[in-house]
């Protein structure tokens, strides 16, 4: 393809990735409200479901529904000044930031991986990803029936990245995941709670071997130093309530990150060395 094609299939992936973006953003933003929130009581389950997807976008404050134009990604957050048209309350720029950082991963992630299949549904992977950060940091919980999504986004991608199904020594690590993380939970509940207990290992299941090894350390990593940096001046770091899922979805995207990384870099080295 010549430049300004390569040019507008780019464009048409950062769209593709920032319209994900802003639909997950939203949808996170819905399961607080709906399950976690004030409305949690609100309706039936099933009722409440059906809200996630087909109730119009609308302001948090005022709950005016936003217009089609403000809808665009990224664009939108902009062409409304940052506010409310209604009540002109601001809005968060936690959703521009949020499109933009998806339309990247999928122009970034299909010019390093080539996998059309893999970058279309990577950012389905990292939608739920948030969905976990979310419930995780506002509320410690970290929801059950998104473990699934995750693990089945988490699969397709795996496939696309390495053409590759899961094998018996991936089974090892989620055995072995389960088993530590059970144990540690019967334990000393009080340092674990189960979320960790179900995610950790389908985490690592995911991430497969060596790669666990990643997963494991920096999601450890990022969370002490994020604990230690936002502590209150003086206050110990004993029994301090950790949201670990927030750091294992963290720890999964650079764990993936580094895979790609590593066999980009290797994919190029074995054709120079083919070459000579």
């Amino acid at each position: 393809m010549d430049l300004s094609t390569n040019i507008a299939f780019a464009a048409l992936q950062f769209i593709y990735g920032a319209a994900i973006g802003s639909f997950y953003i939203t949808t996170a933003e819905r399961v607080l409200l709906y399950f976690y929130g004030k409305k949690r009581k609100e309706g039936t389950k099933p009722e409440r479901l059906k809200k996630l997807f087909i109730l119009p976008s609308h302001c948090p404050h005022c709950k005016t529904t936003v217009s089609s134009l403000h809808l665009i990604p990224i664009l939108g957050f902009f062409f409304t000044k940052g506010k409310c048209k209604s009540c002109q309350n601001k809005l968060s720029w936690i959703y521009p930031v949020s499109e933009l950082f998806f339309g990247l991963v999928v122009v970034i992630f299909f010019q390093m991986t080539g996998s059309m299949g893999f970058a279309i549904f990577f950012p389905f992977l990292l939608g739920h990803l948030m969905i976990s950060i979310y419930t995780d940091a506002n509320y410690f919980s970290l929801d059950y029936e998104n473990l699934f999504f995750i693990l089945g986004f988490g699969l397709v991608c795996n496939y696309f990245l390495s053409e590759e199904l899961p094998g018996l020594t991936d089974l090892f690590v989620f055995l072995g995941f389960a088993g530590f993380y059970l144990t540690l939970y019967l334990v000393y509940r009080k340092g674990i709670g189960f979320g960790d207990v179900l995610f950790a290992p389908v985490f690592a299941f995911l991430c497969g071997h060596p790669w666990w090894m990643m997963f494991l350390n920096s999601s450890y990593l990022i969370a002490t130093i994020v604990t230690i940096l936002s502590r209150k001046k003086g206050e110990s770091l004993r029994g301090k309530a950790i949201p670990m899922g927030v750091f294992f979805s963290i720890g999964l995207f650079f764990t993936y990150l580094s895979k790609i990384l590593f066999f980009h870099l290797g994919i190029e080295g074995i054709t120079i060395d083919e070459s000579e």
